[in-house]
Order: structure tokens, then sequence, then C-alpha cells
């Protein structure tokens, strides 16, 4: 399966970006995988936030093709372990989807209309992370999957 995380915004945080960086080589060695930038809109005062969340999601619905199953990240969603989480990865495998796009809202989420096209919502925690965190913590939980899946130690 080909893995797409897709971001509002850029990873700005010097030690996040080594990080994605750092679970994107490791990730290299199993299955391919692309991080895909959509640009953020400005949060000026007074803006409305519903405004920023549809522009966003336009941006999104714009990048990604309709060609493989989409995951949301929302503190709302589902919440998963690693071990629903790994299971949810092989069941959309052994469907026979050929790409999973996992969509990572920027500082306000994602838009209600982008959630409502989601194959699926997700929680990482109850706890809550910033965007890039989740970003971060997303792509390392899909590496432990790879390594679980190819039936290795998780490398440490």
């Amino acid at each position: 399966m080909k893995y797409f995380l897709v971001t509002v915004g850029k990873i700005k945080e010097p030690f996040i970006a080594a990080g994605l960086r750092l679970y994107q080589g490791r990730i290299a060695h199993y299955a391919d995988f692309q991080v895909l930038p959509v640009k953020e809109e400005k949060i000026a005062k007074g803006s409305a936030p519903p405004v920023i969340l549809e522009r966003e999601a336009a941006r999104i619905l714009e990048k990604i093709p309709r060609n493989g199953v989409w995951l949301a990240l929302d503190r709302l969603g589902t919440p998963a372990d690693s071990r629903k989480f790994f299971s949810l990865l092989t069941r959309y495998a052994d469907q026979g989807q050929t790409r999973a796009y996992f969509i990572v809202g920027g500082p306000l989420g994602l838009a209600p209309a982008l959630l409502a096209k989601a194959d699926r919502v997700l929680s990482l925690s109850p706890l809550t992370f910033t965007h890039e965190m989740s970003a971060l913590v997303l792509t390392e939980q899909l590496y432990r999957f790879l390594t679980f899946q190819a039936g290795e130690k998780y490398h440490r």
C-alpha cells in the first residue's frame, strides 16, 4: 500500500520536522510514503474559523484524489489504540485498497464537510496535540504498523 500524510501547512517546528524525516526514512524500507502539505489559511484577528476551515478543506480536496481510503484525524474521532489502528490498516489492505491518505488539519482542525467525506475519522488520544505533533505521532504509528506487518521487532 502507498501512504500519504496530508498536512495543513508545512511542519515548522524543527524537532518535529526532524522526527518526520527520521520516520520517513524508516518507512521507506517497507512502503511508499509521501508528505503532502496543503497551504494553510492565515488566521487573522476577527477571521471566521468556519471560513478558514472551508478554504483549507477546498485545498485538501484539490490535492488528494479519491483513489484510496481517507483517514482524517480529529479530536472527536473514534479512539484508536495501536492494535485497532493496525487492524484497520490491515483490513483496508485486505479489501484491496492500494492508497491510504491520512489527513491532519491545521490549528483549527478540519472542516465538518471534509470529515464527512472521510472513510474514517480517528482520534489519536484523549490528550490534545498540536497538528504538527499529531502528524509525527501518526507517522510513528505507521512505522510501528509496517514493522509489525513485516514480522520484525520494532526499531527503538
